[in-house]
């Protein structure tokens, strides 16, 4: 989403049926997708790898967040690249190494946008237009970033908007036929995994998307990759300083992936301080960013265990059937922030508070809800945010991870069940929402 919040929201109905239809295309000839017969650039501790659709109306700030990567570049141990999609500016989707420092790709030269691509270095040349709502298109991303830029690390950064559970990277050119497309979160975690050697994960997943830091998404990531960052809340269009965040990146002198997690998470929020504090970003009233440790935000959902949230869909599913606790969850749910944007369709909750109130309004189950908050402090070691107002606490109350909930059935979607979410297979928390907003 991503104040960027228009794109999922005005496509998330017409797609739910079909988001995301995979677009079957051949990216080189027989069938074989190009790739540098080297390494454009030497290998490195790092690899950021900035999957930026920008084929929709963040056109602009995508250019933005290309031209503040270019400020900092490949250097010290740490290499950009980036698969570029715009909708009117650039013709076609093109690659781009970050040489820098102050490195310029793309260029306004009286009023028409040059731009200077790397496609033949790194993909042996240019896949004309791709739809990035095709999982296949990032399955191709991640394979030919990691041949054409080697690292002993890698970052994906998927750059867009974002709707939590409900899917991320609207491309408005979309598909064979110009049907706007995105990717639901499974077909990101498959399209990701097709990329990866077996038994090899990313090290981070980040998102400049907005709500993608729900339970959900890191849930379904578990397989992927080690760390997570994301916000639970909406990013302002101009999402992430990548000149800010490269230079954080630098300066660790140990860049242990769970530190650039933390850098991320800093330059993200130091970004937003001047504009956040007072007056705000109009439309924005906070902003937020964690770091998920995914091990063990599997271990936080628990499939089969005694302690965690699938235990807990258990309990909910059984109590919502009995009217004295209906009161109870009623109660808490409406006393939980809900991460959401000028009360439209995105009804997440902050999963931390959520627990804190249910344990305090249910007794009977208080031990499972206190040790699934430990859990989820262990899963969410860093998390971040600003409010609107100076030292006001009003604004954004949270614990870093967000959840689907909700008891009004307007706000309910029935394909929560069927939109490929692992978290919602493998718990009941859909059974328990289903019956909470329908009874």
């Amino acid at each position: 989403m991503r104040g960027r919040y228009a794109g999922v929201i005005l496509t998330g109905i017409m797609l739910v049926a079909s988001l995301s239809v995979a677009n079957t295309f051949v990216l080189g000839g027989n069938g074989q997708r190009n790739m540098a017969e080297a390494p454009l650039l030497e290998r490195a501790e790092w690899t950021v790898m900035v999957y930026l659709d920008g084929d929709n109306n963040l056109e602009s700030f995508g250019l933005s967040d290309m031209a503040e990567m270019e400020v900092v570049g490949s250097v010290d141990g740490v290499n950009v690249v980036a698969l570029v999609d715009t909708y009117t500016a650039i013709p076609g989707t093109h690659w781009y190494a970050m040489d820098g420092p102050n490195e310029s790709h793309i260029e306004l030269v009286d009023g028409v946008y040059q731009s200077h691509c790397d496609c033949d270095l790194i993909a042996g040349g240019c896949p004309d237009e791709l739809n990035m709502g095709d999982p296949a298109t990032l399955t191709y991303f991640v394979e030919t970033a990691m041949a054409g830029a080697p690292a002993d690390h890698y970052l994906l950064d998927l750059w867009d908007h974002g709707g939590g559970w409900y899917g991320l990277c609207t491309d408005d050119t979309g598909d064979e036929d110009g049907v706007r497309d995105s990717l639901s979160l499974d077909e990101t975690a498959n399209g990701i995994d097709a990329a990866l050697p077996e038994g090899v994960k990313l090290d981070i997943i980040a998102y400049d998307a907005c709500f993608m830091g729900c339970i959900e998404a890191a849930y379904e990531n578990r397989n992927v990759a080690d760390y997570m960052v994301a916000a639970i809340t909406t990013v302002p269009g101009a999402g992430w300083d990548y000149t800010m965040f490269l230079n954080y990146v630098h300066l660790l002198d140990d860049k242990d992936p769970g530190l650039v997690c933390e850098a991320a998470v800093d330059a993200y929020i130091d970004s937003y301080e001047i504009y956040c504090a007072g007056a705000g970003i109009g439309g924005f009233p906070y902003v937020s960013c964690s770091k998920m440790v995914l091990s063990d935000v599997e271990r936080l959902v628990g499939v089969g265990a005694d302690v965690g949230v699938d235990k807990l869909s258990d309990e909910m599913l059984r109590l919502v059937q009995d009217y004295y606790y209906r009161g109870a969850i009623e109660s808490a749910e409406s006393q939980t922030p809900q991460i959401q944007f000028k009360g439209e369709i995105f009804p997440f909750a902050d999963l931390g508070n959520l627990l804190k109130l249910l344990g305090e309004k249910i007794p009977e189950i208080s031990d499972l809800t206190e040790g699934t908050f430990d859990l989820l402090e262990t899963a969410v070691p860093y998390c971040k945010s600003i409010t609107t107002d100076l030292g006001s606490e009003a604004c954004i109350n949270t614990y870093g991870l967000s959840i689907y909930f909700t008891q009004s059935v307007e706000k309910y979607r029935e394909y929560y069940d069927d939109r490929g979410v692992d978290f919602a297979s493998d718990t009941n928390w859909n059974e328990f929402l289903d019956l909470f907003c329908m009874d």
